[in-house]
């Protein structure tokens, strides 16, 4: 079934069609929530979250194509973790000098299972790992996470170097080498 009939039938509030669609997305879906959230069960909850949310804002939402309704529905979830994380973590503010950014080469992410580099992320400290999924995956700026965050840009840029400086030497605590520039 084409998405732009299964997303008309889901506004129509067909349970079949709304199962249908969950389906197709929530295995993706799902793996974006692993990334914000530590706890396959917390996961497991923003999906749920999500997937009522997309429901309810369906009326509202224009179909254009595949590619716009996976970005909607990502953006839905992404935003009911960060909700969540706001409720319940403590994003370590930073003084400003700590957020110099630092580049790395990452030839050696070709050589790296995809379950170990998802493994990697899911062990990072909270505000870590939400600073790193949100621009370095999400592609966000730090003006925009500092905004979605309540905190300021040196602290998104202090924890995403925090961040990558720990997935460094967790790689290189795998055998990898990871080289600065």
């Amino acid at each position: 079934m084409h998405l732009s009939d299964l997303l008309a039938r889901c506004r129509a509030h067909d349970v079949k069609a709304q199962r249908l669609l969950y389906e197709r997305y929530a295995g993706r879906l799902f793996r974006v929530a692993q990334r914000y959230m530590k706890d396959r069960m917390e996961a497991e909850d923003m999906l749920v979250s999500a997937f009522q949310k997309i429901f309810e804002h369906l009326k509202k939402f224009e179909y254009k194509d595949e590619a716009a309704t996976w970005v909607w529905m990502k953006t839905i979830l992404v935003n009911q973790c960060l909700m969540e994380l706001r409720r319940s973590a403590n994003f370590t503010m930073v003084p400003e000098n700590e957020a110099a950014e630092q580049t790395f080469t990452y030839s050696i992410i070709e050589e790296i299972a995809a379950e170990t580099i998802q493994k990697l992320i899911t062990e990072l400290p909270i505000g870590y790992r939400t600073i790193f999924n949100l621009v370095a995956l999400e592609g966000y700026t730090h003006m925009e996470v500092a905004k979605q965050l309540q905190i300021s840009e040196g602290t998104s840029k202090s924890q995403l170097n925090k961040a990558r400086q720990l997935l460094q030497k967790k790689l290189q605590a795998l055998g990898y080498a990871a080289q600065t520039r």
